[in-house]
């Protein structure tokens, strides 16, 4: 296989990129998942993976299934919203690079 000015070490180095984004994302899927849910104010229940959370509920509701009320907290989407970006534009590049690596092109128009 040749390699074709650079793309190797490119593709090779957004490989990485979106393998550790994607571990990343992985290890800490608890704290995102608590972000996501905590943006509105939510009832959480239980920890850690196990957390079951709802929403729309008052305190005596939330008591009553045995949960702790939590504030909502608008800025909690903002990570969530970065990462999707990040994931998106490293998949990107290495996704291209690799096509363009595999020697595959679009179809030229005629």
């Amino acid at each position: 296989m040749e390699r074709q000015g650079g793309h190797f070490g490119k593709t090779v180095f957004w490989g990485a990129a979106t393998a550790a984004l994607y571990a990343a994302i992985f290890n800490y899927a608890d704290l995102l998942m608590y972000m996501a849910h905590t943006t509105p104010d939510a009832c959480v229940v239980g920890s850690g993976p196990g957390a079951i959370y709802y929403h729309r509920l008052d305190a005596a509701a939330c008591a009553a299934h045995g949960g702790q009320l939590e504030p909502g907290t608008w800025w909690h989407v903002l990570p969530i919203i970065l990462i999707a970006f990040a994931v998106s534009y490293v998949h990107g590049a290495f996704t291209g690079l690799f096509w363009d690596l595999m020697g595959l092109k679009p179809a030229a128009k005629h």
